[in-house]
């Protein structure tokens, strides 16, 4: 009986794997992707590009592979590819004399010092973000590792980055960079969507607890940020009021 289950499950996996590469557009766009990421000779790209349009197909291929140093070096890598398109945007928003970017000339020292940051941020915000996931996924019933929802999702997220980065860069261009910028959208809420299926692969999690998983996370940031900004609101009006009974004294 339980073999019988487990392979219905991964029946399930399947289909919805394969349903996610069903569009015609978004095949092409895929296909188009994954040559390009093949044409750069880095071996994990194709695999971000997999995990991004197939994360249930990414998971079964790659879940043995999970552990913390390819968590780890994912999780660089990514961070690694967004420094990449940040100085490269930043450079050519100089060139168009951009407003918004003028007054942050692009240097030597300022590019390798992102070239450092931007890896290590990823690494130690990809682990905390992944902790809080990977608790609540527990409360609610969660039955994959730590490292395997880690790498999983730095996979997705890999995918995100690349897929990004030349409209990240095109954004740029004055007049029509606006168009750019709602196709990025569009990758970035694509993104989501394959976090959420991520999430579920890795958890066996039903559709309402994957989302609750992938919400809560967003929620207590926002929320933090409120009391944070909140608590400065207040703490500036009571120095505000105090430094005007202080004149009338």
């Amino acid at each position: 009986m339980a073999v019988k289950k487990k392979k219905a499950t991964v029946a399930k996996k399947a289909a919805r794997a394969k349903a996610v590469g069903d569009d015609g557009a978004v095949r092409r766009i895929e296909e188009y992707a994954m040559g390009a990421a093949g044409s750069m000779g880095v071996p994990q790209f194709p695999a971000w590009i997999t995990a991004y349009f197939h994360p249930y197909k990414a998971y079964g291929a790659e879940k043995g592979n999970a552990n913390m140093g390819t968590s780890t070096v994912t999780l660089a890598m990514v961070g690694l590819v967004q420094a990449v398109v940040a100085i490269v945007v930043m450079a050519l928003a100089l060139s168009f004399a951009l407003p918004a970017l003028a007054g942050m000339p692009i240097t030597v020292a300022g590019a390798i010092f992102m070239l450092i940051a931007y890896p290590i941020g990823s690494v130690i915000f990809g682990f905390i973000a992944s902790l809080v996931y990977y608790i609540v996924a527990m409360v609610l019933g969660g039955k994959g590792s730590f490292w395997e929802q880690t790498y999983g999702m730095a996979l997705v997220s890999g995918g995100i980055a690349l897929l990004m980065a030349p409209f990240s860069v095109l954004q740029v261009i004055p007049a029509v960079g606006w168009i750019f910028s709602l196709a990025g959208l569009a990758i970035a809420i694509y993104g989501i969507v394959s976090q959420y299926r991520m999430i579920r692969a890795v958890h066996s999690l039903s559709q309402l607890r994957a989302i609750v998983v992938l919400l809560v996370p967003a929620i207590l940031i926002m929320a933090f940020v409120l009391f944070v900004v909140g608590f400065a609101t207040i703490a500036a009006i009571g120095a505000y009021g105090a430094g005007m009974a202080a004149q009338v004294n």
